[in-house]
């Protein structure tokens, strides 16, 4: 089971802070930032890792607004502006289902979550994964978007033996081995 943190406090990667950092700035004295506040070019060294989603029906369902591209590679098709029940389908009931669960957590608790686990538990193996999901509003009353980054650590197999890079290391290696 992922590690769940509610207004993440502990030590976390540089940027998953950052990220809490922005948005806590960006929402100054409201109880949530508005999706208009969460401005691009603010945040652009952060942009392949971060992502925006839509609450529909209050959270039966998500929208993906936006994907930054390097979350992007680890779904089979670009993800920006469909559900996400159904882009996470080939990934299995099991990974759609908790995935899902952990997205109306933001909705229902109505504060940052910090997300760290290993992906066995959305039953997706050779990572380990933290992330920060922050909820969006824009009347000041309902939740109605998330706004959140991911950082990973990749778990490579290697002739029996286990080894884990980062996320950037683990690109580096794939495009210099083709």
């Amino acid at each position: 089971m992922p590690k769940l943190e509610l207004q993440p406090q502990s030590k976390a990667p540089p940027l998953i802070a950052a990220v809490c950092d922005y948005w806590k700035r960006k929402r100054g004295a409201a109880a949530w930032p508005r999706r208009q506040d969460i401005v691009p070019a603010e945040i652009k060294q952060w942009l392949p890792r971060v992502l925006l989603v839509e609450a529909i029906d209050r959270g039966a369902d998500f929208r993906y607004r936006l994907v930054g591209s390097r979350l992007g590679e680890f779904f089979p098709a670009e993800p920006s502006g469909k559900i996400m029940s159904e882009v996470l389908a080939p990934f299995g009931v099991v990974t759609t289902q908790k995935t899902l669960e952990t997205y109306r957590s933001v909705l229902s608790m109505r504060e940052p979550l910090r997300v760290k686990g290993d992906g066995a538990w959305y039953e997706q193996s050779l990572k380990y994964f933290e992330a920060v999901l922050a909820p969006l509003s824009e009347d000041g009353v309902t939740v109605n978007m998330i706004f959140g980054a991911f950082d990973f650590m990749w778990v490579r197999v290697d002739a029996g033996a286990r080894e884990t890079v980062d996320d950037e290391a683990w690109n580096t290696a794939r495009a210099l081995l083709g």
